[in-house]
């Protein structure tokens, strides 16, 4: 007992001593500093040593992959941008096409003409050909607004006219190039419930069911370009309906 007293009071006399030394203490205050510094550093490099650097460069190869996967899906947006610039400039060149070849056709069809009492053929004066005429201008032109204007007043204007029911076709594609699908969709059907027996009934139906398409209505998409099959099999607009069926099936659209 009286040993271990004697160490207590060795003990508390270095210290008393250590303290009474001037800069003691802000020297110990550095040695624990010193200690615990030591020891971060030693977790820190069991950390990067150990399970902490295998999650790390997991972390990273998982981000890498992801970078990749980005890029991927970046190219196949600009792929099908590509794709859809194109298939709008077919779309523009072949409106040009028909256009030029409804153009070539109609000039060798004179408008509805009457013998009159002189014997003298006289074109009847509600045709409407030069009003006709200059709204297809229009439209060729890329003036779509003022087209979709012109083919919209032109019935009224002209109600005898045999351009009416061409008139109403070329206002359903003036609506579908401004890109208002309603309003085409329901102009090409107009024109097959007014006009049943023209000429652009077929290519009417088909417009009317691209127009479905683009509203991204798939049911009437799908009804539409189905009975555009059933009533004009083996034909082009056949051909084009069952094209874009396709495309809805490979898309997922069914």
């Amino acid at each position: 007992m009286a040993s271990c007293r004697s160490h207590w009071l060795l003990a508390g006399g270095l210290l008393l001593q250590v303290s009474a030394v001037p800069g003691a203490e802000v020297e110990v205050a550095e040695v624990v500093d010193m200690g615990e510094l030591e020891q971060r550093l030693q977790r820190l490099e069991r950390i990067v040593q150990g399970q902490g650097l295998s999650e790390l460069l997991l972390k990273l190869e998982q981000l890498e992959a992801e970078v990749r996967r980005l890029q991927g899906e970046n190219e196949e947006l600009g792929y099908e941008i590509d794709n859809l610039k194109e298939q709008q400039r077919e779309l523009y060149l072949d409106l040009d096409r028909r256009l030029q070849k409804l153009n070539a056709s109609e000039e060798s069809l004179s408008p509805p003409s009457e013998m009159t009492e002189a014997g003298t053929m006289d074109s009847a004066p509600d045709s409407g050909e030069p009003a006709y005429q200059a709204a297809l201008k229009l439209l060729k032109e890329g003036r779509y607004e003022e087209a979709m204007a012109a083919f919209r007043q032109f019935p009224q204007q002209y109600p005898e006219s045999r351009y009416r029911p061409n008139a109403q076709y070329w206002l359903g594609e003036s609506y579908y190039m401004l890109r208002d699908f309603s309003a085409a969709a329901q102009a090409f059907q107009a024109l097959a419930e007014q006009y049943p027996e023209s000429a652009k009934v077929p290519d009417a139906m088909l417009k009317q069911g691209l127009a479905y398409y683009e509203l991204e209505q798939w049911e009437q998409a799908k009804a539409q370009l189905q009975e555009v099959m059933a009533r004009y099999p083996a034909s082009t607009v056949s051909r084009l309906a069952e094209d874009r069926l396709e495309k809805m099936k490979r898309e997922g659209h069914r």
